[in-house]
């Protein structure tokens, strides 16, 4: 029984030390990451919307009614890829009021240049907090691909 124990307490050691913290840097802008500004389509199809738009000012989403949603909460995942991430590759947690105290993962140029990826973060897992409605057609035009470049 002792053996027992001290295999799952050294296994649960073992495990979370394995799980390395993601270090986020919270951003008043965009200014520094200049080669990811742009418009980015659903699917690749610049003609559909939503889309994403990162530019100076930050993150926002353009659902083609008039109106571009900035995200008043933005943090940049400086560690999200390990620490010696040298790629393209980056990764940030924009945060809109409505969602909830969770944000979104939205990974830019992770294994394409010019592709963007979004997903809820914690919302939608079984027994979790449900998506807003507003932010689902968001999730759904996953991947993106930065349009016109």
């Amino acid at each position: 029984m002792r053996t027992c124990l001290a295999r799952l307490a050294l296994g649960g050691i073992a495990f979370l030390a394995g799980i390395a913290p993601v270090g986020a840097v919270s951003l008043q802008d965009m200014k520094g990451f200049e080669p990811l500004y742009g418009r980015y389509g659903p699917k690749g199809d610049c003609a559909k919307y939503p889309q994403v738009v990162i530019d100076a000012a930050g993150f926002a989403l353009d659902q083609d009614q008039g109106k571009v949603e900035r995200a008043p909460t933005l943090e940049y995942a400086a560690s999200f890829f390990g620490p010696d991430h040298q790629g393209d590759a980056r990764a940030f947690f924009p945060y809109w009021t409505d969602a909830g105290p969770n944000p979104f993962l939205v990974l830019v140029n992770d294994g394409k240049p010019g592709s963007l990826a979004v997903s809820g973060h914690d919302y939608g897992w079984e027994g979790g907090p449900p998506m807003p409605a507003r932010y689902q057609p968001w999730l759904a035009g996953s991947p993106y691909a930065k349009c016109g470049g």
